[in-house]
């Protein structure tokens, strides 16, 4: 599968086709955002979506990102991501290269352990930190 990043411009062209995979993902998290409020995000241009297509032009799976600055490394957190996105190291490749163009020089991700599982044996990522969380 190739990977492309998906122009703020044509976002509404292909929203109604990654939806469902974002929503699953949404269905899982604490309640950060819903559908709505991600997709405005990307819209506005927070965050970056990418999409990984096959051979037949289908569209597969989505990853959503979100740059980060910091003084010694630019990291491309993945917020989420779903569908076939990350199966493989090719898939992965392309993705990487896309975040690489603009200008990570790191990607981090928070996952679930089934998801760190996954991101570990697929990819070659190693859990760094725990998040956790008080609600004030």
């Amino acid at each position: 599968m190739r990977v492309e990043l998906v122009p703020l411009n044509t976002i509404h062209l292909i929203w109604d086709q990654v939806e469902d995979y974002f929503q699953k993902v949404i269905d899982k998290s604490v309640g950060e955002y819903n559908i709505e409020q991600l997709k405005a995000h990307v819209v506005a241009g927070m965050q970056t979506l990418y999409i990984a297509i096959n051979k037949e032009g289908v569209i597969k799976g989505g990853a959503i990102v979100n740059f980060i600055n910091y003084p010694n490394f630019r990291v491309a957190f993945i917020t989420a991501t779903g569908g076939n996105m990350i199966i493989n190291n090719d898939t992965w490749n392309n993705l990487a290269n896309l975040l690489k163009q603009a200008g990570a020089t790191r990607c981090h991700a928070c996952a679930s352990e089934a998801a760190t599982r996954l991101y570990k044996s697929k990819i070659g990522f190693k859990k760094i930190y725990n998040t956790v969380e008080r609600i004030l």
